[in-house]
């Protein structure tokens, strides 16, 4: 059982950059496969729910379509990705955008009024662990540049915030709910900041470099701003020993000892999976985090505050004490969860993603190995103490 969990959550897939072509949708039966894509990843995988969806075609699209670069990956005449651009002034967005993602504490960036919102980033399966994701933001990257965009921003899951950091993106606003994907963390691209996507060695760094002398204006209002007083610890920013610091301070023991999964390892190994698996999210009063019927992809640990559920009043459930997981197991399965719980209060979760973990099965298998065996025992002993 151990070995087809590994299995599981190590398969990848090899693809050559050179085989992927990237380029921009411009007939409507390209548009059309793109809206085809979208469904199947997000209602048919996913199960997500959304209001606008139209059933009888397939077809997942939007307002925002009508005005956006629509970017596409192909092998071949297969669609295997696909992200979507669009490029505006403040007052080009609706407003319900420019609310989530904080647009109006951007409005007295000196000279720089044309914001780049980056969204619907999808893959197929397969490809998932391929160089399509990389070559997809390349291909915006480069599109930003000559148009002089400054910002780029987005949103994503909180499985997917150490991927994005990783890329060279900052989390720098607080988390906002979608109807159907329910709660998400903002993130920006700031185009010009080299010196950033060379500290968390993003492979935009590669692009960046080649670009001679760059105007670092925005750049140095951005930190000013956000990053130097921002509550938010970037996963690849933190060194191992200074995330273990931070855990242990809101644990009050070691995590190997708190955190039940962790049981197993020694420090130096928990150090390691935490630092390469692992992300710090603060959530606000009234968060959502996990919504009842949605498939999980993260592991999550309460690390301060308050969550309870919305599922189970009575008696009602609640979490309080640090070290506490909740949800359903996304780390080594997709399982989908059970109730709907959210912050009662000031949170702060600590996020295990399965996404990462499947990248750190194959760099650190031992470890990897202890983790999915300490789950199904957990799992196999909450089974029989619900018989």
């Amino acid at each position: 059982m151990i070995n087809k969990a590994l299995k599981t959550v190590a398969s990848t897939n090899e693809t050559s950059e050179n085989s992927i072509r990237i380029g921009i949708a411009i007939t409507p039966a390209e548009k059309r496969g793109i809206f085809q894509l979208r469904y199947r990843i997000y209602v048919e995988e996913m199960s997500k729910h959304f209001t606008d969806i139209d059933h009888a075609n397939k077809l997942l699209y939007d307002d925002m379509d009508e005005w956006a670069i629509l970017l596409y990956a192909k092998i071949g005449s297969e669609l295997i990705g696909t992200a979507r651009i669009n490029i505006g002034k403040y007052q080009d967005f609706p407003k319900e955008v420019a609310d989530f993602l904080g647009l109006d504490a951007f409005k007295d960036c000196p000279k720089y009024d044309q914001f780049a919102f980056v969204t619907k980033i999808m893959l197929q399966p397969d490809y998932r662990n391929s160089p399509v994701l990389y070559l997809l933001l390349a291909k915006f990257y480069e599109i930003c540049c000559c148009r002089q965009i400054q910002f780029v921003f987005g949103f994503c899951a909180f499985h997917l915030i150490s991927l994005y950091e990783k890329l060279g993106l900052h989390r720098y606003y607080k988390n906002f709910e979608l109807p159907g994907l329910g709660l998400l963390s903002p993130i920006i691209l700031v185009v010009n900041d080299i010196q950033h996507l060379r500290r968390v060695y993003s492979p935009l760094y590669r692009m960046a470099r080649q670009r001679g002398p760059l105007d670092i204006q925005a750049v140095e209002w951005f930190h000013a701003k956000f990053t130097r007083h921002s509550r938010f610890v970037n996963s690849q920013t933190v060194t191992e020993d200074d995330l273990w610091s931070m855990l242990c301070d809101r644990l009050t023991l070691p995590p190997n000892e708190a955190i039940t999964i962790l049981n197993e390892l020694s420090e130096e190994e928990a150090k390691k999976f935490l630092h390469r698996c692992g992300s710090l999210v603060p959530c606000d009063p009234g968060n959502v985090i996990t919504n009842q019927g949605d498939v999980s992809y993260t592991y999550n640990i309460l690390l301060s505050g308050q969550l309870e559920s919305m599922t189970f009043i009575k008696p009602k459930k609640e979490f309080t004490r640090p070290g506490q997981p909740f949800g359903a197991n996304g780390l080594t399965e997709h399982n989908k969860h059970t109730e709907d719980i959210a912050a009662v209060d000031s949170s702060e979760i600590l996020i295990l993603s399965g996404l990462a973990f499947q990248r750190f099965c194959h760099t650190d298998l031992e470890i990897a190995h202890k983790v999915i065996q300490k789950m199904l025992d957990v799992t196999s002993n909450k089974r029989l103490r619900n018989k």
